[in-house]
């Protein structure tokens, strides 16, 4: 029997399992936590280096380091953002948000997604009280509500098995069996767009600098990695996908160039791809109408995911972790029923606005920034010129780094 069975070990259900952990937390050593994970090369430590990182806020960088797997992070490589470049294009109308302005050390991190599997994993490892069942497949769920626990049927490498536990947890992303096993609804709407992941050396230091610039087909990131790196994530639209997917690797470097524009080449000098491939997915607002059921809740990408503008899909997985492993622990010091509804309503009613209001701020500065109509480009102008505003910079920059979700402000 389970306290709680994580079905998914990617970088939200790992999270969680490290919070629950008890290398840091003596408390957890009699929370008896699973996980559930399909994936085989990551039992043998592979984890596919395919170029893609993630925008890791300041304020999720603390939400880590309180768990103690940050440091494992760092041993392997992060690499801080000391300002971000807001533009249109080549045009005049920029914002800086600069460290300075906020007085931190970093804006936030750039964490290549194999070091932050590599860490998260090394460190479940090293905690006693967590189960790690891999590979394995999930078959089947049932509420069984005479014993209050959930059953999970399961297929591994000794044969199908039954597992049992108070709580189930669903950590495994936007196609959630969990979620579908459930029957709990979703609002979903793909974007007509794709976001095609390569990776660049340049002549010269990128000097931790990042860089959005938004144009027509959407938003081009630049993401600085060691110190002449950078990840780009470029959202192309539907019909320009296929032609640039196609490109041979001299004529898709020049087409990368041209969307740099020509301050940020000379500042960089001469680049080159270094990818082996180039990674690519469509980009969706998916939201589910409830986080929770008896038994069962949801976590990251299986309870939300967003456009990547802006970088906060992983930071939402995270922030959510902060708040369930807080109010789980809590619930278990205090001798409640883990899955009780009363207990995961205080993880839902403390992440779901906090979710939305992310989604609809990037689906409303997509549909802003990826539009030809005369009437948005003056309203992203405008929007450009608001935020030089020490003000209103300050509140942007607050929220975007996570800093209204601290580790210390989910303590119960």
């Amino acid at each position: 029997m389970f306290d709680v069975l994580i079905v998914g070990a990617g970088m939200v259900g790992a999270s969680l399992a490290c919070a629950l952990g008890d290398k840091n937390c003596a408390a957890n050593r009699n929370l008896k936590v699973g996980i559930i994970e399909g994936n085989p090369s990551f039992l043998r430590g592979e984890f596919t280096a395919d170029g893609r990182a993630s925008a890791i806020a300041y304020g999720s960088s603390q939400i880590w380091q309180h768990i103690g797997v940050w440091g494992g992070m760092q041993r392997r490589g992060v690499t801080p953002m000391h300002m971000i470049q807001v533009s249109e294009g080549d045009l005049p109308y920029q914002v800086q948000l600069r460290r300075e302005d906020m007085g931190r050390e970093a804006l936030g991190y750039i964490v290549e997604n194999s070091v932050t599997l590599a860490s998260l994993w090394e460190f479940v490892g090293e905690c006693r009280n967590l189960e790690l069942i891999c590979p394995a497949r999930l078959l089947e769920i049932e509420h069984v509500c005479d014993r209050n626990i959930m059953r999970v049927k399961i297929s591994s490498e000794i044969g199908d098995q039954y597992l049992e536990t108070k709580l189930l947890v669903g950590a495994d992303g936007g196609r959630s069996q969990v979620r579908q096993m459930a029957n709990i609804d979703i609002s979903e709407r793909l974007y007509e767009q794709t976001c095609i992941v390569t990776t660049i050396q340049s002549e010269h230091s990128h000097q931790n600098f990042a860089y959005e610039r938004f144009q027509a087909s959407g938003p081009f990131a630049i993401l600085p990695l060691g110190s002449d790196q950078a990840c780009i994530v470029w959202t192309a639209t539907k019909e320009e996908t296929p032609k640039l997917l196609e490109l041979d690797d001299a004529t898709f470097l020049q087409e990368l160039t041209t969307r740099f524009g020509v301050p940020l080449m000379a500042q960089l000098g001469k680049i080159n791809v270094i990818s082996r491939q180039r990674a690519n997915y469509v980009p969706r607002w998916l939201h589910s109408n409830t986080y929770i059921q008896p038994r069962i809740v949801l976590i990251g990408d299986a309870a939300h995911t967003t456009h990547p503008i802006a970088g906060q899909g992983m930071n939402l997985g995270i922030r959510d972790v902060n708040v369930l492993a807080n109010v789980l622990k809590s619930a278990h010091q205090n001798n409640e029923d883990l899955g009780a509804i009363a207990v995961l309503n205080r993880y839902q009613s403390r992440r779901k606005w906090d979710n939305l209001g992310v989604i609809w701020l990037t689906d409303f500065s997509n549909r802003l920034f990826s539009n030809h109509n005369w009437l948005f480009k003056g309203l992203r102008r405008l929007g450009l010129l608001i935020l030089k505003i020490s003000l209103f910079k300050r509140i942007l920059m607050y929220f975007m780094m996570g800093l209204h979700q601290s580790p210390s402000s989910s303590e119960n």
